[in-house]
Parts: C-alpha cells; structure tokens; sequence
C-alpha cells in the first residue's frame, strides 16, 4: 500500500473480517481509513455496498486477507475467508507463500492452493521470508513451473522489520510502537523486490463487483444528537463504516481523548470501543477519577 501510495496513487486499503488493528497499519501506509469486509457479520449485499462505496473514488483497491486463503468461520466451508471475499468481489488474488525452511517444496504448496478451489482467481505468487537470491532461485522456477503463475517477487528475512505482538496479534499504532521509519524501510524493500508494474496489471484483471442495495441512508439528515466517541490508546478498536452510517444518519461525532472529558460531559451520548482497554484499565480509571 505505501509503494502504491508513493507513484501518486490513491490507495484504498481493505481488510477481510472483524479486525480493527490492521487497519491502523493500513492508515499508517497510505493514508485513508480502511474499510472491513467481513461475510461473517454482514450479508454479501452489505459487504459490496461497503466495498463499491469506498473503492469508486480511488485508483487501486487493496484487501487484506485474513489468516490462511481459505480460513473462514467455519471448518468445512468457505465462510468468512478471504477465498470468499475474492469471488464475492471477482477480484484477483495475490498468494504470500512463506518460503521459510523450504525449496522446491514451495511449488507443491502453490499448487496446492490452486487447486483447492479453482474458482478462486489465484493470478500472481509473492515469496515471503527468503533467505537469499540462491535461495529464490530454488524457489521462484519451481512454483511458476509447476503452477504457471507468475511470482511477482519475494520480501527477504529482515529482523529489522518485525513488529512486537500481544495476545490479539499485532499492536494498534495509536500506542506508538511502530513509527515512520519502520514504514519507510517496508516500503523501501517492497519497491526493491516486488515488481509493481506487474501488480497493477494483475489489479487490472479485476471483474467489477455487482451492484448492491445501499446500505446507507440516501441523504445526510440534519446533525441533531451529540455522541462522543472515546479515541486514544485504550479505545480504538472501531469499524469506519460504522461512524460513516453514524453521521449520516444524524449523529454528530465528536473524538475524546479520554473519558469523562468535556465532549463527554456536553454530548448526548458516548460510544466506547472493546477489545484493548483492560491493557489500560488503571488508566482509564484515573482519567475518570480526575
């Protein structure tokens, strides 16, 4: 997303599924909220009204997926995965295969994707965790031999890269853990060793989704109720289309840093988010004590 964003493209970043941390990272990269997808909670009619509604004013659309291609809600269906998704939208999909501890090997893995469901429109192959350019070469022919995809390039092993995690996987980067520098050396190395030409061709594959009902009101009504909604290290975990249909549909949203503030004290009403405030409970018990 940040190598897109820097040729002047208007980056739309997506994410498959209930996440509200990824998302921070996809902020972060190009600078524009990013939108959940998610088959599980919302019908595949909401999902595609979601998805057409941000993606209609940007360049390029980016879907993150979630866990493995096909892992979903359930354990013998499609539910809920970003294989899912990918057909729901007709969009093409990027495979990262991690070629960590494995050659030839990684060929039988593509292939293996492939053939699971060949509705899905695997159109490209990133390597991830490659050890050196002798080590790709092991790799890369293989795969594209076997599978007749072409590998679009490889993110070597860099521990300077890594981002610290807790219990619910990466950490939201409100909390400051990841700063610009760690964006830019990513962005550096994607530029390096994915070839983004041939990206945007395969983006270019993309069918357009059909068109769903809108899920939005069809007019903004006039702001009458007040909400505040608490936005700071412990509240963040929000879905932006949520607040979206909230100030369409009369609400007006006002972002507190803490609570018990005068936003609070002066709105109507306050929305908090779950998720990550028990790691900040002694604190937010202080703020409403002061």
């Amino acid at each position: 997303m940040g190598a897109l964003a820097r040729r002047g493209l208007r980056v739309q970043p997506f994410k498959c599924g209930p996440d509200y941390i990824d998302p921070s990272y996809h902020l972060m990269a190009c600078g524009v909220p990013s939108r959940n997808l998610d088959t599980w909670l919302l019908s595949h009619d909401t999902v595609l009204e979601f998805y057409g509604r941000a993606a209609r004013s940007a360049d390029v659309a980016v879907v993150e997926g979630v866990m493995g291609l096909y892992d979903g809600h359930a354990n013998l269906t499609e539910q809920g995965s970003t294989a899912e998704v990918a057909k729901l939208l007709r969009a093409p999909v990027v495979l990262i295969a991690s070629a960590a501890r494995v050659a030839r090997s990684i060929a039988a893995e593509v292939l293996g994707f492939q053939q699971f469901d060949p509705s899905v429109n695997i159109a490209g192959v990133i390597l991830n965790g490659v050890g050196s350019p002798r080590h790709l070469e092991f790799c890369k022919p293989p795969s594209e031999d076997a599978t007749g995809l072409p590998v679009l390039g490889y993110m070597p092993r860099r521990d300077d890269v890594r981002v610290p995690e807790r219990h619910l996987g990466l950490i939201p980067t409100i909390e400051g853990v990841v700063v610009e520098e760690w964006f830019d050396k990513l962005t550096e190395q994607v530029e390096q060793t994915i070839d983004i030409d041939r990206l945007l061709e395969v983006a270019r594959q993309a069918d357009t989704p059909r068109v769903a009902p809108s899920a939005f009101p069809v007019e903004s009504l006039p702001r009458r109720a007040r909400i505040a909604v608490a936005q700071d290290k412990a509240f963040n975990f929000y879905y932006q289309d949520s607040l979206d249909c909230w100030r369409l549909g009369a609400l007006r949203l006002f972002r507190s840093a803490r609570l018990m503030t005068r936003h609070f004290r002066r709105a109507w009403g306050g929305y908090t988010s779950a998720g990550g405030s028990r790691s900040f409970s002694r604190a937010n018990s202080l703020s409403m004590r002061t």
